[in-house]
C-alpha cells in the first residue's frame, strides 16, 4: 500500500514527495507531526515560480552522483560555488530584486543529490526560499506562519544529517521568532507554541549520540557571509565585523559570539550550543508574558528551565549558559526589563547549580577532547561562587545552604580534583583539595595551580 504523506506548505513547492528522497521527506513528516497542534493560519502564500536558468554552477550539479549513499563531493567545490552565489545574491539584492527562484532551483537540485548536505548550503537555499516567499506573500503580518514554514523546510533539508547539524541548522528560525517578539507583534501564543515544538525537536535530536567528528568540525569561511544574507534587510550589505552576529544572535553575549569568529573556524557543535541556548532563553523570556503572579512565574520558569537542561544534554549548551552567567548582565535586555532579568538570573543560577551533569562524563558515552570537561568544571566553579554571592547580597542566606549542598554533591568538582592530582609532582606536594564550598575550592585550586606552575616538574610536561 502506498504511504500517504501530508501536503507540503504551498510556500515551498520545490519540496514534494515526487521529487525528493524518502529520507528528506521523513524529516518533513516529523516536523509536520510536531506542528499538528499549532494554531492554523488562514494566510496562504502564493506558489513560487521555479525557473531553471543557465548558471556557471550547473556543470557541478550535473557532475554530482545521483546516488545519495555516496560521499559528498570535494568541499572546496562547494566553497567556490557558495562564495560566488552569495556575491551574486548581493548584486541582485542591490538591484532591488525580490525573486531569487533561479538560485533556488539550482540549490534545490544540489540538496536532493547530497547524502549529507553541508549546513552552509542548507542555510543559503533556505534564505533564498524564505526571502522570495516573504515578498511573494506580500510581507505577511503573520511572521509566525512564515517561521513555521521555514522550520519545516530546514528540518526537511537536514533530515539525513547527524543530530548536531540538525540542531545547528535551526538558527534562522530562532532569529525570525525573536524578531517577531522584539517588534512587539501580538502573536505571543503562536510564537510560544512554535518554540515549544522546536524545543521538542531539539530534545529528540539530543537523545541521539552526537557524532564527535561532526560536532567539532569547523564551518566554512563563508559562514559569516551567510549570516549577512539573513540580516541584510536590517543592516544592509556593509556592516562592522561582529554586528551581524549581535543581530542574528541577540540573546547571546559578546564573549560567546567571539567564538564564532575564532581564527580556527566555528565548530558545528559550538553553533548548535548557541542555537540551543538561544531557544532556551527565548522560551523562558516568553513566560514573562503569561500575565501570572511572580510566585507562579518563578515556578513555571524553574520547571521549564530544569526540563530543558535535562532534555538537551549537550556540553556546548551547558558551557554557553554557564559562561553567560559570568556576565554582569544577561543579554536579554531586548525582551526583559531589569527586574525581569534579575528574576531570570536567579532561576538560571538555580538550574546551573542544581542540575545533574553526569551525562557529560565518558561513562555516558561522551568523550570530550582537549580537557573540555575540565574547562566546563572550572567555569561551573566560578558560576557557583557567583551564585552564592548573588544570594547573599540579596538577603537569601537560607537558600545559600542548599547551593552549598548541591555543590558538594555535584560530580564536577571531582573532575577538577582529579585533574589537579594528576599533574606531574602534585601528589607528593598536596593533599586532596577541600570540596566543602566553591570559595574554598577556588582558593585551593589557584594555590595548586601556582604550586604546579613554579614546580620543577613543569619541564617534564
Amino acid at each position: 500500500m502506498l504511504r500517504k504523506y501530508p501536503d507540503l506548505p504551498s510556500s515551498f513547492p520545490v519540496l514534494n514527495p515526487r521529487t525528493i528522497p524518502h529520507t528528506a521527506y521523513l524529516g518533513f513528516c516529523i516536523s509536520h507531526f510536531l506542528l499538528a497542534n499549532l494554531p492554523q493560519a488562514h494566510h496562504q502564500p502564493k506558489n513560487l515560480s521555479i525557473l531553471l536558468t543557465k548558471s556557471i554552477h550547473f556543470p557541478l550539479i550535473l557532475a554530482i552522483n545521483m546516488n545519495r549513499t555516496t560521499p559528498n563531493p570535494n568541499p572546496d567545490s562547494f566553497h567556490t560555488m557558495l562564495k560566488e552565489s552569495i556575491d551574486r545574491f548581493f548584486i541582485e539584492y542591490r538591484k532591488g530584486s525580490t525573486d531569487f527562484s533561479n538560485f533556488t532551483c539550482i540549490f534545490s537540485r544540489l540538496l536532493q543529490n547530497l547524502p549529507d548536505p553541508p549546513l552552509e548550503i542548507v542555510w543559503f537555499y533556505a534564505a533564498l526560499t524564505f526571502r522570495t516567499t516573504e515578498f511573494t506573500a506580500g510581507n505577511s503580518s503573520n511572521q509566525v506562519l512564515l517561521a513555521k514554514d521555514l522550520f519545516q523546510l530546514l528540518v526537511s533539508c537536514s533530515s539525513s544529517c547527524n543530530a548536531v547539524k540538525k540542531i545547528a541548522v535551526l538558527a534562522p528560525v530562532i532569529y525570525e521568532l525573536h524578531s517577531a517578539v522584539s517588534e512587539g507583534k501580538n502573536l505571543t501564543k503562536e510564537i510560544e507554541s512554535l518554540v515549544e515544538v522546536i524545543v521538542s525537536y531539539i530534545s529528540i535530536c539530543s537523545g541521539s549520540n552526537f557524532c564527535e567528528n561532526e560536532e567539532f568540525r569547523a564551518l566554512d569561511s563563508c559562514f559569516m557571509d551567510l549570516i549577512r544574507v539573513w540580516v541584510v534587510e536590517k543592516l544592509g550589505e556593509s556592516c562592522k565585523l561582529g554586528e551581524e552576529l549581535r543581530v542574528f544572535f541577540p540573546l547571546v553575549c559578546d564573549g560567546i559570539l567571539e567564538g564564532i569568529t575564532d581564527c580556527e573556524g566555528c565548530e558545528v557543535g559550538y553553533l548548535a550550543g548557541i542555537v540551543m541556548s538561544h531557544t532556551f532563553l527565548l522560551r523562558l523570556c516568553l513566560k514573562f508574558r503569561l500575565g501570572i503572579s511572580r510566585a507562579e512565574l518563578e515556578t513555571e520558569l524553574r520547571g521549564s528551565a530544569i526540563q530543558t537542561v535535562t532534555a538537551f544534554r549537550s556540553y556546548h549548551f551547558i558551557d554557553t549558559i554557564l559562561r553567560m552567567l559570568l556576565e554582569p548582565v544577561l543579554s536579554v535586555i531586548s525582551l526583559l526589563n531589569s527586574e525581569e532579568e534579575f528574576i531570570l538570573r536567579e532561576i538560571l543560577y538555580d538550574t546551573a547549580i542544581m542540575a545533574e551533569y553526569s551525562f557529560l562524563g565518558p561513562q555516558k558515552g561522551n568523550h570530550l577532547p582537549d580537557g573540555r570537561l575540565k574547562n566546563l568544571a572550572t567555569t561551573w566553579l566560578f558560576v557557583a561562587d557567583s551564585a552564592i554571592r548573588f544570594l547573599w547580597k540579596n538577603g537569601k542566606q537560607t537558600k545559600v545552604f542548599s547551593y552549598v549542598q548541591a555543590f558538594t554533591a555535584s560530580c564536577l568538582p571531582s573532575q577538577l580534583i582529579k585533574w589537579i592530582m594528576s599533574l606531574p609532582g602534585m601528589q607528593s606536594k598536596t593533599s586532596t583539595p577541600n570540596v566543602s564550598n566553591p570559595i574554598a575550592l577556588i582558593s585551593e585550586f589557584l594555590h595548586y595551580l601556582c604550586t604546579y606552575v613554579f614546580s620543577p616538574h613543569l619541564s617534564e610536561v
